[in-house]
């Protein structure tokens, strides 16, 4: 059995050729996960104590230790945006897979890969609040951070994230463009909403970076509406 993508709209069949629904209740899922993973960034990066923008550790570090409460219940959230992200990257870069082969798969090495690798990589939230946590000094933990920003492993995985992110984008845009599947707009903006988050981080503006996130549900949204009503054209069949 091997997975083989199909034109879009087109019902499964069963062996005597009657066309057969796939299961709603899952459509609707997908498409719940499609809009919930840029929705969960915002959302925790608005209960986080800092500045999402903010690039002076000190700083950071300090915003933490004086809402621990308040980070612990948002490092939940991002870490449920990590899971729910990478779940929703990966359906959309399979709907584009079904319509556009090579820049759907292009954007899943490059957006799903770049949002797997962010999300496996240790985080400035949880080693301060690690840090606070046994005692240490906020002096050292922002020496730490600064430790852990120098590995070189960690750099490479940064510049992956953030050209992954923005390529990947723009990639699966191009791929929807091209399939004429979705409106025209909703692939625009596709296109726009990394490079516009992205942009915010660069520039410091913090209404950029979430404008990006928003941008990026907008699109996903249109896409799951899709899915809700036919899936992701994505089908097995038997060879």
């Amino acid at each position: 059995m091997t997975a083989t993508p199909s034109p879009a709209h087109v019902p499964v069949t069963s062996a005597s050729g009657a066309a057969v629904e796939r299961i709603r209740p899952l459509r609707a899922v997908m498409a719940a996960v499609m809009v919930l993973g840029p929705l969960l960034f915002i959302t925790a990066s608005l209960m986080s104590p800092y500045d999402m923008t903010e690039d002076k550790l000190s700083k950071l570090v300090g915003d933490i230790a004086a809402n621990e409460g308040q980070e612990k219940a948002a490092s939940w959230v991002w870490m449920a945006f990590g899971f729910v992200m990478i779940a929703a990257t990966l359906l959309v870069c399979v709907y584009v897979m079904a319509r556009s082969p090579k820049l759907g798969l292009t954007g899943l090495l490059l957006l799903a890969g770049g949002v797997t690798a962010a999300s496996v990589t240790p985080s400035y939230d949880l080693i301060t609040l690690a840090g606070l946590d046994k005692g240490v000094d906020q002096d050292t933990i922002v020496q730490i951070l600064k430790g852990t920003d120098g590995l070189p492993m960690l750099m490479a995985v940064g510049i992956w994230f953030i050209g992954g992110i923005v390529l990947g984008s723009v990639v699966l845009g191009i791929g929807l463009l091209r399939s004429r599947s979705v409106p025209a707009w909703a692939a625009w903006v596709l296109i726009a909403a990394m490079p516009v988050n992205v942009a915010g981080w660069i520039l410091g503006v913090t209404v950029l970076a979430y404008a990006g996130f928003a941008l990026l549900a907008v699109a996903f949204g249109v896409l799951a509406l899709d899915v809700a009503r036919n899936g992701t054209g994505w089908v097995r069949a038997v060879s």
